[in-house]
């Protein structure tokens, strides 16, 4: 025997479930609603048809075979763009009838938008390391096929095929240790270090492994920073961002030009500047820099030794360590990335 709910009990069956819910009638008509149903859809519903929000044919045809047989429970998928753009998992199941002894359908909405854009990423990165990794293959594979065939007895072949092999190993072997670099960091990223470490003497480590770079590109590097800046950090972590940050900079200011690493203590925070004198960056692709493998110029990004990783890198260790990456830049007039940290105290 099925259960008769007097419009009140709908009502009160709706509030008490602590997530979105709609009850519907035989029509697909809204009935009863939550709050969080009302502010997940931005409307008085109440009386609404419950497909003017949800207007994908699965989730009518799973309204329906609910409908069709009271011991059904379906879910079905949906893309609604009112009032936000939101990914709902919507589940169906027969709740009892009215005073009318017509069914009523309760109408259970999961907000998948999150799980939804993290597959979407899972999915990207797939695709996007596998690309990454292709290309060295491929070039490492058609140099071998050369060289076993029309340049076997080649010397001088042989030996700037084997060159560029070396470059092409070495280019993935850095892609798979920032892949894993990047897995580790992600792993304990909701876990804030607590060591004391002084930002500078960091900062020192990354300049004098760096200087060498600087000579390479005839780049002038200078470091302008007080002798002591404690924040609670991870020192190999803090040292990779500094790392990263000032790698970039030197590869693309050019010859000639200058790299400037400057901070101090502002407002109760730590705050380091790298700024150069690059070709800049065009405002449309700075919000999407710090996305796994994405490149302002691809080409010049590969032609330098990129991985793509580098700002995801160092995104994800400013996190860990409740800090903020800030990104200015101007085309024709370089940038500065500067990250801010809580100061230990």
């Amino acid at each position: 025997m099925q259960q008769t709910f007097e419009p009140g009990q709908t009502s009160a069956l709706a509030a008490a479930i602590p997530a979105a819910v709609c009850i519907l009638d035989q029509n697909a008509h809204i009935v009863a609603a939550n709050e969080r149903a009302h502010a997940m859809f931005g409307h008085s519903i109440v009386g609404q048809p419950f497909f003017m929000f949800l207007r994908n044919p699965a989730v009518r045809e799973a309204f329906r075979s609910v409908l069709a047989d009271d011991d059904t429970q379906t879910k079905a998928r949906n893309h609604s763009h009112a009032p936000t753009a939101i990914t709902l998992d919507v589940s169906f199941a027969r709740l009892g009838i009215d005073t009318n002894g017509l069914p009523l359908v309760l109408a259970l909405c999961t907000d998948a938008t999150r799980e939804e854009n993290i597959e979407r990423m899972r999915s990207d990165f797939v695709a996007n390391a596998s690309h990454e990794l292709r290309t060295p293959l491929t070039t490492l594979s058609g140099f071998i096929d050369t060289m076993q065939g029309a340049a076997a007895k080649d010397e001088k072949a042989r030996f700037e095929f084997l060159k560029v092999m070396r470059a092409q190993a070495d280019r993935m072997s850095r892609l798979i240790e920032d892949l894993l670099s990047l897995s580790r960091i992600e792993v304990d990223e909701h876990v804030a270090p607590h060591e004391t470490v002084n930002l500078s003497g960091v900062i020192g480590q990354a300049r004098s492994l760096l200087q060498s770079l600087a000579n390479d590109t005839g780049c002038k590097l200078e470091v302008s920073i007080p002798a002591r800046m404690p924040v609670k950090g991870d020192s190999g972590q803090l040292g990779q961002v500094m790392y990263n940050l000032i790698e970039n900079a030197l590869k693309y200011s050019g010859r000639g030009k200058q790299v400037v690493v400057s901070g101090g203590i502002e407002q109760g925070r730590v705050v380091i500047r790298v700024t150069d004198n690059g070709p800049g960056i065009a405002a449309h692709h700075i919000p999407r820099l710090t996305e796994r493998f994405y490149r302002a110029n691809v080409q010049d990004s590969r032609t330098r030794g990129g991985t793509g990783l580098g700002l995801a890198i160092v995104k994800h260790i400013v996190s860990r360590h409740r800090g903020r990456l800030q990104i200015e830049s101007e085309l024709g007039q370089g940038s500065t990335f500067s990250v801010h940290f809580p100061l230990a105290r």
